[in-house]
C-alpha cells in the first residue's frame, strides 16, 4: 500500500490561493499502523494549522479514551468510520457518533471522547467567515 502521507508531515498553510484535498481514509489507515497507535490506542495528524482554523485527523482504537479536556475555540467533530461517544464532563450529555452524524460544541466546554470501535474522525477547530 502506498503511503498516504510522509513523516515528518507539515500542516497545510492557508493562503489566498490554497485549494487542496486529503485522502482522509488512507491517512487514517496509515495512522493506525504507526507505533504510537499500537502502544497508546490513539494517534493524530494536524492537517491545517492557521491562526483562525485548525483541522486534525484523529484515530482511536476500540476502548481508547481521550480524557477530559477542552478546546480554545468552537469545534465540529465529523466521524469517518467507527463509533465514538462524545460526553460532556459533567456527564449530562452523551452523543453516540458514527459516519452518519457529526457534532458541534462550544469553546472551552469540558468533554471526553470514547471509542467503541476502531474509529477515525476529523476535528475542525475555530474558523471565521
Amino acid at each position: 500500500m502506498p503511503e498516504a502521507f510522509a513523516r515528518p508531515f507539515r500542516p497545510v498553510e492557508l493562503t489566498a490561493s490554497t485549494l487542496t484535498s486529503f485522502p482522509l481514509h488512507a491517512m487514517a489507515q496509515q495512522l493506525m499502523t504507526e507505533e504510537i497507535f499500537q502502544t497508546s490506542g490513539k494517534n493524530a495528524l494536524t492537517l491545517i494549522h492557521h491562526k483562525d482554523l485548525t483541522v486534525v485527523l484523529t484515530v482511536m482504537q476500540a476502548g481508547a479514551v481521550l480524557h477530559e479536556h477542552h478546546a480554545p475555540a468552537p469545534v465540529t467533530l465529523m466521524p469517518l468510520f467507527g463509533e465514538i461517544v462524545l460526553a460532556t464532563a459533567e456527564g449530562k450529555t452523551h452523543l453516540a457518533l458514527d459516519q452518519h452524524n457529526a457534532a458541534v460544541f462550544a469553546a472551552h466546554l469540558p468533554h471526553r471522547v470514547e471509542a467503541h470501535q476502531d474509529s477515525a474522525f476529523v476535528l475542525v477547530i475555530g474558523g471565521q467567515a
